[in-house]
């Protein structure tokens, strides 16, 4: 029998279903007549230990770090047992991370080593539990690593694949320092201590990566994550109930409904996921606010750029990254920041000079933002991959800033003039409308419609 530590939590609070349920999670895994096998499903049922417990320890401190570990409870959504061999690369590795939403910034700012699992309890709790012994997780089952066990995390990211699952075994590093520190969930005091974060939302998230589920084409659900806070730099407590099959991005755009968050693929390999939010400053500016968080490709993000207007004038740029320690040997270099040649840029080296740069490896966000004089309008966010492949540079529409057209016959404002406005005119003929009267003598007539013909293709 797997061994489980219970920690009791100093403070209590019951948590709160707010964002969504596991049963709505569950509709779409059911089989039915002649559907194929899907196979071994697992997702991160409960993030802080089992049911609406909150299992997150402090273990240790140096300078201003503090070591945090949280519990975590698997299920297998499947209709296969997935492999839980303990002592092999056939059992999943569990991740750790912890967010903050702050001052209208989502933020990644703790990541931890990664618990290398060894044995499955098959407990009853998301379905209809098919028992089987520990060396796999049966159908309908669960499984707690309470975080006493997710502590002892000696599996580094850098040697995991999470789109394929893949690791070698033994791993040719393991984690350093203190035994209080060693492998856990590093978060800075400054960053969760209330006083010095009034009105910040926390957030953490737990991954399942394993090789039988990802073999099987499973491994884009394989995030789930809880809304917590600190009472202070020392008690977390859980605040709702654990978001299944979401990452914690889905927590940012929660609390502000005018995020957009869409997801991105490294064409024929990883998940990731881009959020777009831009705040009116109400002064003339506007602060724009990306993160890209990579869920499971390997081949990872080097460079990011935004696309700005010459009549554009860009403050404030800035960047967040995340601090990789115990030893693990990707290098935590800051990525270079310009505004040149029409954009703004980000960037780490390539490949080809480190292959351990700071790119945006799986199970990691990076936050970017800068300040504005101009609003938004949708262009493409251009997103370098780090790995060399067929395919090394990405393209996202969304919003950003863009100087006022100087075209009149762009009667809808959308930057172009083309059918859409000569419509526009047709629509309000002989009127006073005033988007519509283009030459501004209060009717719209053939002199409007001649201005738009003029303006052709203008943008």
């Amino acid at each position: 029998m797997k061994t489980q530590y219970f920690a009791i939590p100093v403070l209590t609070i019951s948590a709160l279903t707010v964002m969504g349920t596991l049963e709505a999670s569950t509709k779409n895994h059911t089989r039915g007549g002649d559907e194929p096998l899907r196979g071994p499903d697992v997702v991160g049922l409960y993030v802080g230990g089992y049911g609406d417990g909150f299992d997150m320890t402090l273990y240790g401190q140096e300078d201003d770090v503090r070591g945090f570990a949280f519990g975590t409870t698997s299920c297998n959504l499947g209709d296969a047992e997935a492999e839980w061999y303990g002592g092999t690369n056939r059992v999943p590795v569990i991740a750790q991370t912890a967010y903050r939403l702050k001052d209208g910034i989502f933020e990644q700012i703790g990541t931890a080593w990664l618990k290398h699992s060894f044995c499955a309890v098959s407990e009853p709790g998301c379905g209809d539990c098919q028992s089987t012994p520990c060396s796999t997780l049966g159908i309908g089952c669960a499984d707690t690593y309470w975080a006493g066990l997710n502590a002892d995390a000696i599996a580094p990211r850098s040697a995991i694949n999470a789109h394929t699952g893949y690791y070698d075994f033994p791993f040719t590093i393991a984690p350093t320092g203190d035994s209080g520190m060693r492998g856990k969930l590093h978060l800075k005091t400054a960053d969760i201590d209330p006083l010095l974060n009034d009105g910040a939302e926390y957030f953490v998230e737990c991954q399942y990566v394993t090789p039988d589920d990802a073999e099987w084409g499973n491994q884009d659900n394989n995030c789930s994550y809880k809304w917590m806070k600190f009472t202070d730099s020392l008690y977390p407590v859980g605040l709702s109930s654990t978001q299944v099959e979401q990452s914690a991005m889905h927590g940012w755009k929660f609390f502000d409904n005018e995020v957009d968050l869409r997801p991105l693929r490294v064409p024929d390999e990883g998940l990731l996921e881009v959020g777009v939010r831009v705040h009116d400053l109400g002064n003339g500016t506007w602060k724009y606010v990306y993160a890209i968080h990579n869920m499971n490709s390997d081949r990872s993000i080097q460079s990011f750029e935004v696309p700005v207007g010459d009549c554009v004038t860009v403050t404030d740029i800035n960047f967040n990254d995340i601090d990789y320690g115990s030893g693990e040997v990707i290098d935590g270099t800051d990525w270079d920041m310009s505004h040149s040649e029409g954009a703004v840029k980000w960037s780490t080296v390539s490949y080809d000079t480190n292959e351990w740069a700071n790119a945006i490896r799986w199970g990691s966000t990076y936050t970017f933002w800068f300040t504005a004089d101009q609003g938004p309008n949708e262009g493409e966010l251009n997103l370098g991959v780090f790995k060399p492949g067929d395919v090394n540079e990405l393209l996202h529409l969304a919003d950003v800033p863009y100087c006022p057209s100087d075209c009149i016959g762009d009667v809808n404002g959308d930057y172009l003039v083309d059918v859409a406005d000569l419509l526009e005119v047709i629509a309000y003929w002989g009127t006073d409308n005033e988007s519509a009267d283009v030459n501004t003598d209060g009717k719209v007539d053939v002199i409007d419609l001649l201005e738009v013909i003029g303006d052709w293709g203008c943008n």
